[in-house]
């Protein structure tokens, strides 16, 4: 009866009530209980919905979450720490954007990390508009090195390389950079009112993939400071 008891409370859509904290192990608990081992299948929907429930609740660093779900924009005006959730129920909408809009000119540093966000993993973080931002990068392609690029590729893990979505079947995995970086940043001025906007997807959610084989929810926090 535990267990059963441990199973659906995993499952049931999360109140976002005063600072509920939700922590990586009860997103991945909620993922396998969509999980049908001996039929193979996967109930999308299911778990679509409790992902959609975390929007408003906070991970255990404090970061409060934001859920960008069908290609959606969350919006952020001030600085500080955010935990955003990308993905969505079609190939095209598999996705989800950022932005930031300047309170104030300055210069504002913004730094990536999926490392500890509840439902991070392998992201591809692209310029949707606005100013752009040069990143401090360490990205691969063979033997060359791209130590500045205008995108964010970051991984919970460097044994599992993030690497840019591009829709091009297997291609995309041997002709492409990737990144062991668990952290990204770079800085840029704004003058009040500007804004960034980056659109944030899972490594392995390929553009020309079938909608059956979306739903690849990734997320990833981001901090966003004033420089002097």
């Amino acid at each position: 009866m535990t267990l059963a008891l441990a199973a659906t409370m995993a499952l049931t859509p999360v109140t976002a009530s005063a600072k509920t904290v939700v922590t990586r192990d009860q997103v991945d608990q909620a993922y396998t209980d969509c999980l049908d081992r001996e039929e193979r299948t996967f109930d999308n929907t299911k778990y679509y919905n409790y992902i959609k429930s975390l929007n408003g609740c906070y991970q255990e660093n404090g970061y409060k979450i934001y859920t960008a779900l069908d290609n959606k924009t969350v919006t952020f005006k001030r600085t500080g720490n955010y935990a955003v959730i990308v993905g969505g129920k079609t190939a095209k909408k598999d996705q989800g954007s950022f932005k930031f809009v300047a309170p104030k000119t300055d210069t504002y540093k913004f730094t990536f990390s999926t490392k500890n966000n509840v439902a991070g993993g392998q992201i591809f973080i692209d310029w949707a508009g606005g100013k752009v931002i040069k990143f401090n990068t360490s990205y691969k392609l063979n033997n060359k090195k791209y130590k500045q690029t205008s995108s964010a590729v970051v991984t919970n893990d460097p044994k599992y390389p993030a690497y840019p979505t591009l829709g091009k079947g297997l291609s995309r995995y041997e002709d492409c950079w990737d990144s062991e970086m668990t952290k990204v940043s770079g800085s840029i001025k704004l003058k009040k009112g500007q804004f960034v906007k980056y659109v944030a997807r899972d490594s392995g959610a390929g553009y020309d993939e079938s909608d059956d084989a979306a739903y690849n929810f990734t997320g990833f926090d981001v901090t966003i400071t004033k420089t002097k």
